[in-house]
């Protein structure tokens, strides 16, 4: 469990950028490989999801746009059981946790990138992946409070994945762990541990392919402590630990990791995507929206 794994970051020297909404010629084919869509599942696929909701009282005051239930039959490779069965959990997500999707504030969430606790980095992988980074130390919780990092991990996750390139090649995760247990351990609750295992696994409708922790601390260990009970055997494949930073460079090549990590990459603003997809209109359709008579 939570073992290195020996694979090797390519050398190649073009980087997409985070920021896409189209799919490149090049990962075109994949669409098909990865989420099993074919011309005629896309539209059949929705057609059924449709008919679900139909007979499921948990969606009559509800509605949504084509676009997001597509991202749960792409997640789910047009299996229509798991995704109504994903789509569901995100629903019920929503109905026990409703303050993460109201209230959302642009000059509260926009903590997050300023402060670099949570952000995407400004280039992808060779092979399109996203890299969502977390920077636990850089969290104070009096400056930004757990309410706003529960409604900051919706908006990131489901706003990114409103781009074709991240629904079909998915997220990779940098966490640097290093952390003071005084301010962040209190936090670590068996609740909101089980949310975020529950959120990324069962709820989110992409795929988060790795995750890489370097600078282990109390409060990691902690936390992987009481979290493995929840893990699957897949998942704990997906988990590497390094013992140092600068090992991110065999996963990662170095023209897109930090300067932190021994890569390249000085500062970034990522904060006009942010301010981009929380318009009033985008975040009215984040989740679905109340039906209209």
């Amino acid at each position: 469990m939570l073992e290195k794994n020996s694979e090797k970051a390519s050398t190649e020297k073009e980087f997409l950028p985070f920021q896409m909404g189209y799919l490149p010629e090049r990962f075109e084919e994949k669409v098909s490989i990865v989420t099993k869509e074919t011309p005629r599942n896309r539209l059949k696929g929705l057609q059924m999801m449709r008919e679900l909701m139909k007979n499921d009282k948990a969606f009559d005051d509800t509605e949504f746009d084509d676009e997001f239930l597509r991202l749960f039959l792409r997640c789910e490779e047009y299996s229509i059981k798991a995704s109504f069965g994903r789509l569901k959990n995100m629903m019920n997500l929503k109905r026990d946790h409703p303050y993460m999707f109201t209230n959302q504030l642009y000059e509260n969430i926009a903590i997050t990138f300023t402060k670099n606790i949570v952000t995407f980095l400004p280039y992808r992988c060779q092979d399109g992946c996203v890299i969502a980074h977390i920077n636990l130390d850089n969290w104070v919780p009096e400056e930004f409070p757990v309410i706003e990092v529960k409604r900051m991990a919706v908006i990131l996750l489901l706003q990114s994945l409103r781009d074709p390139m991240t629904q079909v090649n998915g997220f990779k995760a940098i966490i640097n762990a290093k952390s003071n247990p005084i301010r962040h351990l209190r936090h670590c609750t068996p609740q909101n541990l089980y949310l975020l295992y529950h959120g990324c696994q069962n709820c989110l409708p992409g795929r988060i392919h790795s995750y890489h922790l370097v600078n282990q601390s109390i409060t990691s260990r902690f936390c992987i402590e009481i979290m493995k009970h929840f893990f699957t055997e897949e998942l704990k494949r997906k988990i590497y630990i390094h013992p140092s930073p600068e090992k991110l460079l065999d996963f990662f090549p170095a023209d897109i990791i930090p300067t932190e990590y021994g890569g390249k990459l000085k500062e970034f603003d990522m904060t006009g995507w942010l301010k981009d997809v929380m318009q009033p209109e985008k975040l009215a359709n984040l989740c679905g929206r109340p039906k209209t008579l």
